[in-house]
C-alpha cells in the first residue's frame, strides 16, 4: 500500500481511517496467501514456523486489535488445522503496551521484542501462555561479559518453563557470528543455571530453618 519504506504508514492509515474495508479486504487475501505459503513451509520440511507483525509498533491496542491479531489467529488456525503437530510462534515487534492484546493470540509460543520486560510479560500473559525472546539484539555487538549478564536476566525473569531463548527480533547484518554462537551456547546451559539457582534456595532455605531450631533446642533446655 505505501510503495515504499513509511515510517508513519501514512498511506495505509489513510485507507484505515477513511475505508477500513479496503484495508480488511487486503489483509483477507493476504491471509488467505500466508496459509498457504505456511502450509507449503511445513511441506518443505519446516519443523516450526514463526509468524512476524514486523510493524504492529504502528498500532494502538485497538487497531492491532482489529487489523492485526485476528488475521494472525485465521492463519493459526488454518495451519493448525491441517498441521497439528508443527508449533506456531506469533511475534509482534513492539509489543509494549499491547500485552494484554496479544493475550488472545492461539500461537502455541509468543515472541517478545526487547522493548517489553519479560518480567511484565509473564505476569501480563500468565502461566497459560509460553513466551520466546527477548534480549535485545544489539547486546551481541557487545562483550561476552555483557552477553551473559542480560541473557541470565532474561533467563530468570522468564522462568525454568515455557520459554525459548531467543533475541528480540532478529540477528543484525554484521553481528560478529562469535557471539551469536556464544548466546547459543548459553541458552544450552540455562539447565544449569536454574539448578544452580535452586541449589542456591535450597541452601537458604536452611540457613533460615537453623536459627528458629536453635531457638527450639533453647527453649527446652
Amino acid at each position: 500500500m505505501e510503495g515504499k519504506a513509511d515510517r508513519d504508514c501514512k498511506q495505509t492509515k489513510t485507507i484505515m481511517f477513511n475505508d477500513p474495508a479496503i484495508l480488511h479486504a487486503f489483509l483477507d487475501h493476504l491471509t488467505e496467501a500466508l496459509i498457504t505459503y505456511v502450509c507449503y513451509q511445513i511441506e518443505a520440511g519446516a519443523q516450526v514456523v514463526q509468524l512476524f507483525d514486523s510493524w504492529a509498533h504502528h498500532l494502538s491496542p485497538q487497531q492491532f486489535a482489529e487489523f492485526s491479531l485476528p488475521y494472525a489467529n485465521r492463519v493459526t488456525e488454518a495451519v493448525r488445522a491441517k498441521y497439528p503437530h508443527v508449533p506456531i510462534i506469533f511475534h509482534a515487534n513492539g509489543g509494549t503496551g499491547k500485552l494484554d492484546v496479544i493475550a488472545g493470540s492461539n500461537a502455541d509460543v509468543i515472541g517478545l521484542d526487547w522493548s517489553t520486560s519479560m518480567r511484565v510479560a509473564r505476569q501480563t500473559l500468565g502461566p497459560q501462555h509460553k513466551v520466546q525472546g527477548n534480549v535485545d539484539p544489539m547486546i551481541l555487538f557487545g562483550t561476552q561479559q555483557v552477553i551473559e549478564s542480560e541473557v541470565k536476566r532474561v533467563l530468570l525473569e522468564a522462568g525454568p518453563k515455557g520459554h525459548i531463548l531467543n533475541v528480540g527480533h532478529g540477528v543484525v547484518q554484521g553481528t560478529p557470528e562469535q557471539n551469536v554462537g556464544y548466546l547459543c551456547e548459553l541458552a544450552r546451559q540455562s539447565g544449569k543455571l536454574f539448578a544452580e539457582q535452586q541449589q542456591q534456595q535450597q541452601q537458604q532455605q536452611q540457613h533460615n530453618q537453623q536459627p528458629a531450631e536453635q531457638q527450639l533446642v533453647g527453649a527446652a533446655v
